[in-house]
């Protein structure tokens, strides 16, 4: 495989994963800033956002084809496996935001117990949580979409959605050879 024909598929199978989390997490930060600015809070996170999709686009597609990943989906109904999925990956994103808030109190004390102390005492709690079921939701929608694009046939769900709907003389003509080619194959 060339250089230019692996690179060509890494951003197939990333950008598109990737463009996704882009898009629902600038919904979340937009949400967070118009909340904040009923307080008169100033907030910019669109660097957060953009770093935080490239990274949750990478780990999903990487998680996808591990067995932790892949787990349930052959042996599970989809709304299982997506269940599965979502509650792991948000576990991961608890973990991630409270070592993210962890590293922050380590840089302002310089040592690890005193960072401990600090975001034990001043933890907020409500703000990770409220974080980690954004994000899980984010990550239920996809993971409910990609399995059931993959129960459907790989593609075949995403051409549903993005297609014109048939017209009725159109419609009538494609049921009829529905019907015909599943009485065929009886």
């Amino acid at each position: 495989m060339s250089l230019m024909t692996r690179i060509t598929h890494e951003l197939k199978e990333v950008g598109l994963v990737t463009l996704y989390f882009l898009f629902c997490f600038g919904i979340i930060l937009t949400l967070k800033k118009l909340f904040l600015a009923s307080y008169e809070i100033k907030s910019y996170a669109l660097g957060s956002a953009v770093i935080s999709a490239l990274i949750a686009g990478k780990i999903v597609v990487i998680l996808d084809k591990t067995r932790a990943g892949t787990r349930f989906d052959r042996s599970q109904p989809t709304g299982i496996a997506a269940g599965y999925k979502t509650l792991m990956y948000m576990a991961v994103t608890v973990l991630v935001l409270f070592g993210e808030h962890l590293f922050h109190a380590y840089r302002e004390t310089g040592a690890f117990s005193r960072a401990i102390e600090e975001m034990w005492e001043n933890r907020n709690r409500n703000a990770i949580f409220a974080k980690a079921l954004c994000v899980g939701l984010t990550f239920a929608a996809y993971h409910l979409y990609a399995g059931v694009d993959r129960r459907l046939g790989k593609g075949i769900l995403w051409r549903a959605l993005w297609s014109r709907a048939p017209s009725s003389q159109e419609d009538s003509h494609g049921s009829a050879e529905v019907t015909h080619e599943r009485a065929r194959s009886r």
